[in-house]
């Protein structure tokens, strides 16, 4: 495998499928607005995450909610996670309510 067929490999990876955005959709969005290669915006995202974590997550997350591109996109990921969360919490608490020997009719009764 030569260095170009590698690079060329990665370029693939990041750029994605066309018109599919690969998380949130604001690297393609930031990429689109500067007329850059989506998968150089998604490469320089990754880095910035990877060493400044915290802030490059909570800039990535404004972004999705600022943008007119992502917006949409973006509330309705972090609804999906709000569901998933409220799934889990009622099967952790039926799980501990099975452990402990009491049911939710325990709970409205009394």
């Amino acid at each position: 495998m030569t260095t170009d067929s590698i690079i060329q490999e990665i370029r693939e990876a990041l750029a994605g499928r066309p018109g599919q955005p690969i998380v949130l959709g604001v690297c393609n969005a930031i990429a689109r607005r500067m007329s850059w290669e989506s998968w150089c915006v998604r490469l320089a995202t990754i880095i910035l995450v990877l060493v400044f974590t915290l802030p490059s997550l909570v800039a990535y997350i404004l972004l999705g909610l600022v943008m007119t591109e992502t917006e949409t996109r973006t509330r309705g990921f972090f609804a999906g996670l709000v569901v998933i969360a409220r799934e889990w919490m009622d099967r952790i608490g039926e799980g501990f309510g099975r452990v402990f020997g009491r049911n939710r009719s325990d709970y409205r009764g009394s």
